[in-house]
């Protein structure tokens, strides 16, 4: 089997640091989108709980 040039075909060859450009980030990338999520999460959860007791209190309050 003849071995195929891929450089007379045009093909350049890419480094780890190209790769992780090219395909969107890399592990300390990907780990600051997972920490921005988590942190979305619980800024949601904290902000409908809040929520909620002010509305339980008001409820409490307007009750008596």
């Amino acid at each position: 089997m003849k071995n195929l040039e891929l450089k007379n075909l045009g093909v350049q060859e890419m480094n780890t640091t190209e790769m992780a450009t090219i395909e969107g980030g890399g592990i300390i990338g990907d780990a600051w989108t997972l920490i921005g999520g988590i942190a979305n999460v619980a800024g949601t959860v904290v902000s409908n709980t809040a929520n909620f007791a002010g509305n339980l209190l008001k409820f409490i309050l307007t009750s008596l």
